[in-house]
């Protein structure tokens, strides 16, 4: 969290001081709206902590793409619940997506949750916690409506199509449940309202969401039910907020969005996402910009052309490109409706291979969707294999309700599902480890992020852990570097030393910033190597002396016979 208050100011503080602490689930995306919130919140007096002994106000902000999402919201919630009942909480509120997909099923199983907040609705955060404590107030929130009469749709009441339409309709209403109050409102677009936002990631890097929704239905994806259709935040709204965010001394830009790419083709009538990056790129304000969740399709020679590394000193569009691409093989491709082939995806991946130099491609695949037969699975094995993805997350196919895939025919086992994760994970570690092994000797960046922590959960203090170019906060491998005089927030230019499994050991070229000087480095290595050399020797020799002795009593076993 950036500038917690303390605990001591919780303490000391007179009169009515509300304390809040929140927790965030989910993607960076959900983050951002747990920042707003925070900002709101924090806007309207409240004192927002992690550190104090007893809060007012406990927000959960969830995630609800996914199954194995929700039981983590869940979790949450179960705790939560059981310090309110201590007294440790008082009013609890949960957000997100969660609200929208699972609303009225979860406030019947958490009744003690004050209140449960949709997405169109966490622009009113204050309003609505407010409302918690006046509920007497002649002037109530909105109209509350029997949740008897009116039950929160969620995505297992609702077919596909009935939820494409109940999502193009108005619904300012709250779903009232008990004590429980549900504010869901339905929208055509979210409001992508951030200007009072308080980042929680560390002051050096920020997400900036520049979209929100989807067109894209995906036939295994829930968000444009849970999420609405997609919005592009206008140029001028993500030029401001980067100038704030600069303010604050951000020096790696991070946009995300369901989909960045598609940037824009509601404001310009096509997707432009290049005319967003170049603005950004012209304001110079970040060292780094990197570009999150993009989409296989709308790639112009003028989009491909900025994701080229520069020179430090001016802002760089970094050459990472985080393309979920979900499989290879084309029937399945269509059968998801993602609109590419596999075909268009290696001409795209020839593409940028050729024309961004040291390019680092990071995506995503599905094993085990509908109809994945074991042929095409070897395709997806061996396109793996062919492409090298530098970095690569793979998941099984979980089925969503109100999701077309949910219902599909040829649904694969639960085991088949995990075989085939555990082969193409195993398969995609290797590739991963390699590229790992590669860096060792080279000279890179590296964005200090935070001192690491030692087995007691302590700082150290000359040892590191940061990020290169190819390291997205929080999902890729990180770089330790151990050298002095060094603080988070800086950029040290290193050398590679070694690799970790995927993680890279790293030391300042700066010799006034090396912790181990790097004469005292090599005479280390050349003892290591010496010592490998000796053991070896002695296991051969080892060897040999046992041959000899398994021939000589061979031969005596002969002569007795």
């Amino acid at each position: 969290m950036s500038n917690p208050e303390t605990p001591e100011t919780v303490k000391m503080s007179q009169g009515p001081v509300k304390t809040a602490s929140i927790a965030s689930l989910g993607c960076p995306k959900n983050l951002v709206d747990s920042e707003s919130m925070v900002g709101r919140l924090r806007a309207a007096g409240y004192v927002v902590t992690t550190e104090a002994e007893r809060v007012d106000l406990f927000l959960i902000n969830t995630c609800g793409f996914l199954r194995s999402a929700r039981q983590e919201a869940e979790e949450y919630i179960k705790e939560a619940l059981e310090q309110k009942a201590s007294g440790v909480i008082g009013k609890l509120v949960v957000s997100g997506c969660a609200v929208v997909s699972d609303g009225a099923e979860l406030a019947t199983l958490y009744p003690g949750v004050d209140a449960w907040i949709g997405p169109n609705d966490e622009t009113r955060i204050v309003e609505i916690v407010e409302s918690l404590t006046t509920r007497t107030s002649s002037a109530p929130v909105s109209k509350a409506v029997d949740a008897s009469e009116t039950p929160l749709p969620t995505l297992k009441m609702l077919a596909p199509r009935e939820a494409e339409i109940a999502r193009e309709e108005e619904r300012n209403g709250v779903v009232s449940a008990a004590a429980t109050k549900i504010f869901s409102s339905k929208f055509r677009n979210l409001t992508l309202d951030d200007a009072q936002r308080t980042p929680l990631t560390a002051p050096h890097v920020a997400y900036l969401k520049i979209a929100d929704g989807c067109d894209r239905f995906c036939s295994y994806c829930a968000i444009p039910n849970i999420r609405g259709r997609y919005v592009s935040k206008p140029l001028e709204t993500v030029l401001d907020e980067a100038k704030r965010l600069a303010d604050f001394g951000v020096r790696e830009l991070v946009l995300i969005a369901q989909e960045t790419t598609f940037w824009g083709s509601d404001l310009y009538g096509k997707p432009d996402l290049t005319r967003l990056l170049s603005a950004l790129k012209t304001l110079n304000l970040f060292d780094w910009i990197r570009v999150l969740y993009a989409y296989p399709l709308f790639w112009d020679a003028d989009l491909v052309s900025l994701f080229k590394h520069e020179e430090r000193g001016t802002t760089s569009i970094l050459p990472y490109v985080d393309l979920p691409l979900q499989h290879c093989n084309s029937e399945l491709l269509k059968r998801m409706n993602r609109r590419v082939d596999k075909v268009q995806t290696e001409e795209l991946l020839a593409r940028l291979r050729e024309e961004i130099p040291g390019v680092v491609l990071r995506t995503s695949f599905i094993v085990g969707f509908p109809g994945e037969t074991d042929d095409a699975f070897q395709e997806l094995v061996e396109f793996v294999e062919k492409e090298r993805f530098e970095r690569a997350g793979v998941f099984e196919f979980s089925p969503e309700p109100g999701t077309p895939a949910f219902s599909m025919p040829d649904q694969i086992d639960a085991k088949t599902k995990k075989r085939r994760f555990e082969r193409l994970y195993a398969r995609q570690e290797r590739v991963s480890h390699q590229f790992a092994r590669n860096q060792v000797g080279k000279e890179v960046d590296v964005l200090l992020d935070a001192f690491a922590l030692d087995e007691s959960g302590a700082p150290m203090a000359n040892v590191f852990l940061g990020r290169t170019a190819a390291d997205a906060p929080d999902v890729d491998p990180v770089v330790y570097v151990t050298g002095r005089s060094l603080a988070p927030g800086e950029f040290v230019r290193c050398e590679v030393v070694d690799a970790s499994g995927l993680d890279l050991v790293a030391v300042p070229l700066d010799p006034s910033k090396i912790y181990v000087p790097k004469s005292e480095r090599r005479e280390a290595h050349r003892r290591e190597d010496a010592r490998k050399q000796k053991e070896a020797k002695r296991e051969k020799n080892r060897a040999n002396r046992a041959k000899k002795k398994k021939n000589r009593e061979e031969r005596n076993a002969e002569s007795n016979d």
